[in-house]
Order: C-alpha cells, then sequence, then structure tokens
C-alpha cells in the first residue's frame, strides 16, 4: 500500500463514496449520476494513493469503464452503461463497494 499522509481524512473520502453507493442504486441506478459517483472516486483515489497506484489498479480492475465489454452498451465510453449484468452498473457497485470497503478497512 502506498503511503498516506493522512489516514484519518483518506478513511473519511473514502467512505463518503462507500455511503453515496445506496442512493446510486436507489435511483434507478441512474447512468449520469454513476457516471459522476465513478470519477469521482477515481479523483479520491488518485489524490489518496497517486496515479498508477495499486490500489487505484484494484478499483479500475473492479469497476473501471474500459469501452465495449460484454453486457455493456457502446464503444469507447461515449455511450449509456446497462443497469443489469456483470459489467452493468449494479455489478461495477458490488464490486467497487467490495474494494473501497477494503482500502477504508486499511486506513484504520
Amino acid at each position: 500500500m502506498a503511503s498516506v499522509t493522512n489516514p484519518t481524512l483518506a478513511r473519511e473520502r473514502i467512505e463518503a463514496q462507500l455511503n453515496s453507493i445506496g442512493r446510486l442504486r436507489g435511483g434507478g441506478p441512474n447512468p449520469f449520476d454513476y457516471t459522476i459517483w465513478d470519477s469521482r472516486t477515481i479523483e479520491v483515489l488518485t489524490a489518496i494513493y497517486g496515479e498508477g497506484s495499486p490500489e487505484l489498479g484494484r478499483y479500475h480492475e473492479a469497476a473501471g469503464v474500459r469501452g465495449r465489454l460484454p453486457g455493456v452498451r457502446g464503444e469507447a465510453e461515449n455511450m449509456t452503461l446497462n443497469i443489469h449484468g456483470q459489467w452493468g452498473i449494479l455489478g461495477r457497485l458490488n464490486r467497487a463497494e467490495t474494494v473501497l470497503r477494503d482500502l477504508a478497512g486499511s486506513l484504520g
């Protein structure tokens, strides 16, 4: 794990993203809201761990948008994500939640 200068603040930022997952699920989930949440999550993890960090890589592996995949409409990240399926929004949120809880837990 990367050296984190302020573990308490880092944990608070990750937990804020975790706390938003329920609202996202309850809102449809709405692809527009998910995209905003995903961008903010990447921003938070990059600020905490750094660009190219293993922690950011874990998040991308679990939930990152990668263009056309099985069950995902559109190409090159420019179309709405499906809601259901392994790479739909709900699947991504489930995997992202697991990674974010693990990262928050590792911060004490």
